[in-house]
């Protein structure tokens, strides 16, 4: 994680929009406010910055960010819309709405940013500063809440100093928002579901859907379960193959999933390697996770054997991942 940054602090305007949009293209962090609440960006198909970004927030496991884009075209070309996801986006977009829909095809957003699921959560937020970083930026932008992850969730510019200070690139002060609360979130994968509350009513959505929204499943309280979207738990990607955690050896037929330059014994053996870092780098093992798993598992190998990753930083989420992708199934 990148440690003792200088936070520049600029007013809203063209000159901090244009100024994310390059710290963004950079890879770098900013915060921003929308109507909800302030959020922490990076540039969504960029697996390292959001590496960085769950580091910066010390989120305590991947979870599944919310793309954030500028119109209705961009949201489409990250997302599959059926006829009442549709309908919902024309209703309520720009506003407190995430709708979770599949993911299109050719998806450029990073699967770090999806916690390696099929599917996505895009919102158009109503608020100008937020609309003008991304229409200067160009493309999605994942923004959970901007501060520590467990502390309040920041509604003004001096929040986001308090806990991200020193910790990110550039924060954009638009004053206070006006929401106040994270945006609804709601799954159209089947029927319209509540996957959270927040600052748009069940009754305003069910009106428009004329239909009530279905509840999420009893496993999704569990919090040993893997969250579907931003705010609710529900089963998540996992391999077909079978996966061996802390290995000391690889066995004929298997897949490696390497860290750091030591060699196991038996690596000749292996179907494929993969390093998630070679140089034992936590952010950068982090951002390869997700891909390197499906690239793996497309090799049909007897199991995936995962070297040891320290539990410490991003070490702690890799872990919390890996463990749940080894649950005997």
């Amino acid at each position: 994680m990148k440690t003792g940054l200088e936070t520049l602090i600029l007013p809203a305007g063209k000159a901090g929009a244009d100024a994310a949009a390059r710290t963004l293209a950079a890879g770098g962090l900013v915060a921003f406010p929308t109507e909800t609440v302030y959020g922490l960006g990076a540039d969504a198909a960029n697996a390292a910055a959001i590496a960085h970004l769950y580091a910066a927030k010390g989120r305590p496991a991947f979870n599944p960010l919310i793309a954030h884009v500028a119109d209705l075209a961009a949201a489409r070309r990250i997302g599959r819309f059926d006829a009442r996801a549709l309908k919902l986006a024309e209703a309520f977009w720009p506003g407190p709405l995430t709708l979770v829909v599949p993911k299109t095809e050719n998806c450029p957003v990073a699967d770090l940013a999806t916690a390696g699921l099929d599917t996505i959560a895009i919102r158009i937020p109503a608020h100008p500063v937020a609309e003008a970083i991304l229409r200067a930026f160009g493309g999605a932008v994942v923004a959970p809440s901007a501060n520590i992850s467990g502390h309040v969730s920041p509604t003004l510019a001096a929040h986001v100093e308090s806990d991200l200070a020193g910790r990110i690139d550039l924060i954009v002060d638009g004053g206070p928002v006006a929401v106040g609360v994270e945006s609804t979130i709601v799954g159209c994968l089947n029927a319209p579901m509540l996957l959270r509350p927040g600052g748009l009513s069940r009754e305003r959505i069910e009106a428009v859907l004329g239909m009530p929204l279905a509840r999420p499943p009893v496993e999704a309280e569990s919090d040993d379960s893997q969250p579907l979207a931003p705010g609710m738990m529900a089963s998540h990607y996992a391999p077909r193959a079978n996966v061996r955690l802390n290995a000391r050896d690889v066995a004929p037929g298997e897949a490696l999933l390497a860290f750091g330059p030591a060699e196991l014994p038996g690596l000749g053996a292996a179907v494929a390697v993969m390093n998630l870092s070679p140089v034992a780098d936590l952010d950068e093992a982090a951002a390869n996770l997700f891909g390197y798993l499906r690239s793996l598992d497309a090799k049909a190998p007897r199991a995936i054997v995962v070297m040891t990753i320290p539990e410490e930083g991003l070490g702690e989420a890799i872990n919390d991942r890996l463990r749940r992708a080894a649950v005997a199934r």
